[in-house]
């Protein structure tokens, strides 16, 4: 079980922050996303009609530390959220980190989204490789664990906005606040 990928997105669907901490994140720009042949989106997507515009892809991939697959599953996953919550299927239950708790809300190949619901409506959602166990014990632990990171990134996110400079419902630039992100993320990855 490890995270692989993180979004932070607004109320009207609006990314705030996304974040890949696969093991070859830092070399996604030189190693290529899609393997060492350095494929392009297009290429290994198989866009053979030019549908894909390369200055766009190249645009969005600099835009965001992470990766198009990625990115496609976190929008998926906001997908399900937003649908879960326009048919009441999740109410906030429970006090503190529970009371946010959304829980899986998409599994994808052998990724698993979740995701947890702030109080000032931001969707916080990521994905994590499968875990594939039938032991209630180590999935409950799994959730307490999730739930903690989830809550973390949290305060982190409402220290940002305590900042006098930072600017809400925009982009979040600040290196604090992605250091503290990736630094939980190592944590929660054992790393």
């Amino acid at each position: 079980m490890s995270l692989s990928a993180l979004a932070i997105v607004g109320r009207h669907r609006t990314p705030f922050y996304m974040r890949d901490f696969t093991i070859d994140a830092d070399n996604l720009s030189s190693f290529g996303i899609y393997g060492q042949g350095g494929l392009s989106e297009a290429e290994f997507f198989g866009d053979h009609f030019g549908i894909a515009d390369d200055e766009a892809i190249e645009k969005t991939s600099s835009a965001w530390p992470c990766n198009l697959h990625h990115q496609f599953l976190l929008q998926a996953a906001c997908n399900q959220l937003e649908e879960a919550l326009r048919e009441g299927r999740w109410r906030p239950n429970g006090s503190g980190a529970d009371a946010c708790w959304v829980g899986s809300v998409m599994t994808s190949d052998n990724y698993k989204a979740f995701a947890y619901v702030t109080t000032n409506v931001i969707y916080i959602s990521l994905i994590e490789d499968e875990i594939a166990s039938d032991n209630p014990q180590v999935l409950k632990s799994h959730d307490n664990d999730l739930k903690n990171l989830f809550a973390n990134i949290h305060r982190l996110y409402t220290d940002h906005l305590l900042n006098p400079f930072a600017s809400p419902n925009s982009k979040i630039t600040s290196k604090r606040f992605d250091l503290g992100v990736i630094h939980l993320a190592d944590k929660f990855n054992g790393r």
